[in-house]
């Protein structure tokens, strides 16, 4: 029988996006405020008038929307020789992320400090909580884009579900890794 697990990572928001969602607000409610001062000076041209609707339209839809977008989480799954990872926003939003076959990972090990291999990767992907703490690197192929790096947080019982299809030396990498 194939192994199969299933774990969701919820990816905590960091104070980068918290600050970037802030100074789009700021950015818009000033615009807005902008036009009330015009429109409170010009003696009411159509074009204020639509201006700062549109503007209200714009920093209310940015209010509802910028913190729902942060709201991201990562669903892994593993089944047979194949580890799928899909991104949830906001719970009702899921796209197809990425999707490896277990055996034709290159390398696998633990994020400790800087032993990430320092290759170049034509595509990094970080599917973490948003702490790299525990978290685990992976070095694939993706067939039109080359070697690709993927950044996880895998528990334990995804990571048993993934070795009886890992290959013999990453396998033994990680058994004696996690033993220490």
């Amino acid at each position: 029988m194939d192994a199969y697990c299933e774990q969701v990572v919820k990816r905590e928001s960091g104070v980068k996006q918290k600050v970037i969602s802030g100074i789009l607000i700021g950015i818009f409610a000033l615009i807005e405020l902008f036009f009330i001062f015009i429109y409170i000076l010009v003696p009411q041209p159509f074009w204020i008038m639509f201006t700062l609707i549109v503007a209200a339209v714009a920093v209310v839809v940015l209010c509802i929307a910028l913190p729902r977008i942060n709201n991201v989480d990562f669903d892994y799954t593993v089944m047979g020789n194949t580890f799928k990872v899909d991104k949830v926003i906001n719970k009702n939003s899921r796209k197809k992320y990425l999707t490896i076959h277990i055996s034709n990972i290159e390398d696998l090990g633990v994020i400790e400090g800087d032993n990430i291999p320092s290759d170049r990767y034509a595509r990094t992907r970080d599917c973490t909580g948003g702490t790299l703490k525990g978290s685990y690197y992976c070095v694939y192929r993706e067939s039109e884009k080359g070697k690709c790096l993927l950044l996880f947080s895998p528990n334990e019982k995804t990571l048993e579900a993934m070795r009886p299809s890992l290959n013999h030396e990453l396998m033994l990498k990680l058994l004696y890794k996690n033993k220490r």
